[in-house]
This record gives structure tokens, sequence and C-alpha cells, in this order.
């Protein structure tokens, strides 16, 4: 009994609400929890690994359908090799996010250093389009 968990334990263990536990298992990231028998779900220690490695995953920016692919899929009981290919491809996006980041950075960069300088021209033409 000693490994057997209600919901409640798993949200205070995990410090995640009851709705992501069901909804975890209404995608099919978690397997139907048993139920005792007043009909209460009941977790194993395994449930609660497999929530933590989903959080994990999910906070290097994997979407849930890339999560299910992982534990469903014979990713991780196959091929390295795809897992890498998997990774990388992850890697790619954050590069294109950080690099369009970066522009606006640049752009607003821009914006305040003419918004900041004596340049009460360019200052005027902005809130006159603000005032539009």
């Amino acid at each position: 009994m000693e490994d057997e968990y209600t919901i409640g334990d798993l949200v205070k263990e995990l410090k995640i609400n009851k709705e992501t536990i069901r909804y975890y298992e209404k995608v099919g990231l978690l397997s139907e929890p048993k139920k005792n028998t007043n009909g209460y779900r009941i977790y194993s220690k395994e449930d609660i690994e497999m929530i933590r490695f989903i959080r994990v995953i999910k906070g290097f920016g994997f979407s849930l359908k890339e999560i299910s692919i992982l534990i469903h899929g014979e990713i991780l009981c196959g091929s390295i090799e795809d897992i890498i290919t998997m990774v990388e491809g992850k890697i790619n996006e954050l590069n294109i996010k950080i690099n369009e980041l970066e522009e606006k950075k640049s752009l607003l960069e821009k914006v305040n250093k003419t918004l900041s300088s004596e340049d009460m021209e360019a200052c005027n033409d902005l809130q006159i389009y603000i005032k539009k």
C-alpha cells in the first residue's frame, strides 16, 4: 500500500493540478490508473516518475505530442539516432526563435535610442502616429 498514491498525493508531491494529471491520462501520456474500492484513482511510483519526466521534457520545449512520441513510439526503446534527430530539431527551433528575438531586441533598441535622443522631430512623428 505504501507505493499507492491518490490524485491528491500527486498534487502535493509534484505541485501540479488535478486537471493536468487527468489530461495526461486522457491524451495517453499516463496509463489509466487503477481504482480502489471507493472508485478513487490510485497511482504508482512509476506514475510519479512519468509525470516528472513529462514536466522535464516539456521544460526543454517539447510539445505534449512530441513527448507522446518519445514515450509511446519506439524512440525511447529504439534508435538513439531518432532521439538525436528529435533533439537537433528542437535545437534548430530554439535557434530560430533566438534569432527572431534578437532582431526584435535590436529594433527596440534603435527605437529607444531614437526616442531618447535629442531628435524631437522623430518623437513628434511617433506621437502623431500614436494619436491616429
